[in-house]
Formats: C-alpha cells, structure tokens, sequence
C-alpha cells in the first residue's frame, strides 16, 4: 500500500496564498508537541516568511527590481518549507492525522481495484454466451478468459476470451449443451487485478 506522506502541493500556490500557507504552518507547527525538535529553527521560518511578505509588498509596485527581490525571496522560502515538510514525514512516519497537524495537506490514499463482478447470459444465437461485467474505476480493459467444465473431474485449461474495453464480451463458437466457466479481471495503470470468482453457465 502506498504510504501517506506530506506533499509539496504549495510550491504550485500564487505568492500571496503560499505567504498564508507559510504563516498557518508556522503556526501548527509552534502550537504543537509533536514537533519537538525542527530541522529548521522557527526563527529562521518566521524570518523566511517576513521576508517574502514584505518583499511581496515592495513588488506591488511593478518594478522589475522588486520583482526580483521577491522571486528570490520566494526561493529562499520554498527552500525552507521543503526542510520543514521532509521533517515532518520523517517524524510522522506515513501517520495522516500527525501530517495533518503540522498544517501541510497529505496525499490520497489509493483507491484499492475492486475486482470485477461478473455475469454470463445467453448469446444472440446458439452456441453463444454473453458475458457482461462491472465497470472498474481506474479500469482500463478487462481481460475475460472461459474454460470447460467436464463431468468426469477433469480441470480444463483457461483460454482467452477477449481484452476488451468495454463490459460486454460475446463469446462464440461454444458447444451447446456443454457448460463452461468465465472469469475476468480488470486492468489498469497499477496492473491486472485478481480474477474473479467464476461462474458456470450451459450452453444453449
């Protein structure tokens, strides 16, 4: 499972919310004992912060010196809230509600692939057999794969059906009379899923 970790979401901010940013972790971070001893000391996050504000407020002018000025300042700042955030992961220890604390804003947890859930149906004609599956979110096909059933104990071996896009698969060219397994499994960026438990269905 991916671990929860702080992000660095608000390098992305505009100059002014990210001033705002900085100040409200600066203060999670001094109201809190769960950060006994920083990497970077607050004096140094609290200098960091003036910096930029004032140099925010010297750039509403336009001029491209102050412009500068505050770009750099800008840096200095990043660079400080970076140290702050690897701390805070290092403290927090993939904990969501300690990274929460702090004040940065933690990463999603993933969503798990639910396997697919399937049915199977009688075909258009004889001799075929409609399978129909459950949308998997983040799915980007589906594998379906159908196999014998024999009477006799025997295990039959899986054959591939279809990698399909989408959550129909006719099947075709089946023995009528005969029963047959399906099973499907969803794939997407993360991988293929587990398939899912079979179902029997005769062929008419």
């Amino acid at each position: 499972m991916k671990r929860i970790v702080a992000v660095l979401d608000f390098l992305k901010f505009p100059v002014n919310d990210k001033i705002e940013f900085y100040k409200y972790v600066a203060v999670q971070m001094a109201n809190t004992v769960l950060f006994p001893a920083l990497d970077v000391p607050l004096a140094t996050i609290t200098k960091a912060i003036d910096d930029l504000e004032a140099a925010a407020i010297a750039a509403g002018d336009g001029s491209h010196s102050a412009i500068a000025i505050r770009n750099d300042k800008e840096l200095i700042a990043d660079n400080v809230f970076r140290q702050v955030l690897l701390y805070v992961n290092k403290v927090a220890n993939g904990n969501g509600t300690i990274i929460t604390q702090s004040g940065f804003n933690q990463s999603k947890e993933p969503t798990p692939i639910v396997k697919a859930e399937i049915a199977a149906n009688d075909g258009p004609h004889s001799g075929s057999v409609m399978v129909a599956y459950r949308f998997v979110q983040g799915a980007a096909s589906y594998k379906i794969m159908y196999r014998k059933v024999s009477t006799t104990g025997q295990v039959n071996e899986w054959i591939e059906a279809d990698i399909s896009t989408v959550t129909t698969c006719l099947i075709q060219n089946l023995i009528p009379g005969q029963m047959y397994e399906f099973k499907v499994a969803s794939i997407s960026s993360a991988g293929t899923t587990d398939f899912c438990q079979p179902i029997s269905k005769i062929v008419i």
